[in-house]
């Protein structure tokens, strides 16, 4: 099998055949292409024929594999964190500060790690209770089950007493009207 034979398909075999590569049968691909069954099968056998293969499932392993080495690599998840800055004294590219030689201390605050100091700072006035939502930028979300829990209880309280003395001060009105 050769390129030259992936690329004799049409789109709505190849739509098929990603399809059936994901475990679908022949009505659940005709629901997600909006067309009948039969259309389905006869795009497949179509396929097989072109592809030279006895089955379904071996003609959609055969049409991934060519379609993969056609295509561009997948993105691949980049950790959103800063290189620290060089140590060399010249003059930084992004950000244009300058980094002593001496001392390694950089413009504006910043530590030999290249982090910020007002972020560290920041972070140790910071009460040591862990809360359910993220204190500054990019902090993960580390509070356990019961921590969620209790969470939920306190918020679900406080939203009743709170409700309740709306109530109340709107009771209160309308007797002072009435």
């Amino acid at each position: 099998m050769t390129i030259s034979a992936v690329d004799r398909l049409n789109e709505g075999q190849r739509d098929c055949l990603r399809l059936v590569l994901a475990h679908h049968n022949s009505k659940e691909i005709a629901r997600e292409l909006e067309v009948s069954p039969h259309t389905v099968d006869q795009r497949l056998r179509t396929a097989m024929r072109i592809l030279n293969v006895q089955s379904r499932f071996e003609a959609a392993r055969k049409f991934a594999a060519l379609e993969v080495e056609d295509r561009y690599q997948p993105l691949i998840y980049q950790m959103p964190d800063v290189e620290p800055q060089r140590k060399n004294g010249k003059p930084d590219s992004s950000t244009g500060r300058t980094v002593s030689d001496t001392s390694g201390s950089i413009d504006d605050f910043q530590n030999m790690d290249g982090n910020v100091a007002a972020m560290a700072f920041e972070k140790s006035q910071i009460g040591r209770q862990r809360l359910p939502v993220p204190r500054y930028r990019g902090e993960k979300n580390t509070i356990g089950t019961m921590e969620r829990l209790g969470w939920i209880l306190i918020i679900a309280i406080g939203s009743a007493f709170s409700f309740g003395g709306l109530i109340a001060g709107l009771e209160a009105l309308s007797r002072l009207k009435g």
